[in-house]
């Protein structure tokens, strides 16, 4: 079994008096892809926020057997840990050409070779180089979450971490922009946690999931339990079912 690249353990968040994760544990392997699956207000995305530093938490978080020990995150994490949020619209700056966006991050890391980066990081997620010095509402919802990888990435971080990176875009362009994820995992061997609420996208691209309910991880499984529907607890049967004849089992295929 392969070494926990990343270790999360007791995780606990509150809001004022409201805690709404609650003893969150589970472990990821080098180059596995991770999902957390759930209603909304489960939990998902505060999980990924914790580890982004952008929660405040208790409990512990580590990186290749490094306890991340502040909640504040450093550029040293920043290198090796990025995230893709949910809306394209509004996670790249509107007024801020895709060249200037991709650069950002190089120059804050103090990389030299910005150009040639810029230019392969576009390469890298299908758009040329006519893009370069567009604006995002020049881009379409898929190309500008293009653009939002090629960020993430530009860096060569060795984790990306994903809050329903396809569920503002077009069903058609969906397929695409999973497609090309799960190419850049294998290319690069990179380590992905996703959230998700859709069953297909988590069967589709993860190893190993998480269901979640009202702040905890109440079962962990395979896809294969999924489309075989041999889920254990109650509420991640419950879950399956209910994407019986929609998204899941209309899209095994």
């Amino acid at each position: 079994m392969n070494q926990a690249l990343i270790s999360v353990s007791g995780l606990n968040v509150s809001f004022g008096a409201n805690q709404v994760l609650h003893n969150v544990s589970f472990n990821v392997a080098a180059g596995e892809c991770y999902g957390l699956v759930g209603e909304s207000g489960s939990g998902k995305s505060t999980i990924l926020k914790a580890i982004m530093g952008l929660n405040k938490h208790t409990g512990k978080i580590e990186i290749e057997n490094k306890p991340l020990v502040s909640h504040k995150r450093d550029k040293t994490f920043y290198r090796k840990v990025q995230m893709v949020f949910q809306d394209p619209y509004g996670s790249i700056h509107p007024k801020h050409s895709i060249d200037r966006i991709l650069s950002e991050p190089l120059n804050i890391q103090k990389f030299t070779d910005i150009e040639t980066r810029v230019c392969k990081s576009l390469e890298d997620v299908g758009l040329n180089q006519s893009f370069r010095y567009r604006f995002p509402h020049q881009l379409s919802g898929g190309q500008r979450q293009r653009v939002a990888i090629a960020r993430a990435l530009i860096t060569e971080p060795q984790i990306l971490v994903m809050d329903e990176p396809t569920s503002a875009l077009d069903v058609s362009v969906q397929s695409e922009i999973l497609n090309l994820l799960d190419d850049l995992r294998q290319e690069r061997n990179l380590t992905y946690i996703l959230v998700s609420h859709n069953l297909a996208v988590i069967a589709h691209m993860c190893d190993k999931l998480a269901v979640m309910n009202h702040g905890a991880i109440v079962e962990e499984m395979t896809p294969d339990t999924l489309y075989t529907q041999t889920a254990k607890a109650p509420y991640s049967r419950e879950l399956i079912q209910a994407s019986h004849g929609y998204d899941l089992f209309e899209n095994a295929a």
